[in-house]
């Protein structure tokens, strides 16, 4: 399906590729035989992925930190 067809029929009524629950996977559909296929991300993409995880991660740690350390800071 990296074609732009779908390769069983043939088709181009191809759904656009989305995320899956997977980061870095993604699903096309054919909407003529409802078939479905899975890529794996390129490096590119699975190495951008996982930094915006770890940016994400780090934010949230931080948060975590603060909120925990203020208290303290306030007596």
């Amino acid at each position: 399906m990296q074609s732009g067809k779908c390769p069983k029929c043939g088709s181009t009524n191809l759904a656009p590729r989305t995320n899956t629950r997977m980061l870095t996977v993604k699903r096309i559909t054919c909407h003529e035989r409802l078939f479905v296929e899975l890529y794996a991300a390129t490096p590119e993409e699975a190495d951008s992925t996982r930094q915006m995880v770890t940016l994400i991660y780090l934010v949230i740690f931080a948060i975590i930190a603060a909120a925990s350390v203020l208290p303290w800071l306030l007596f």
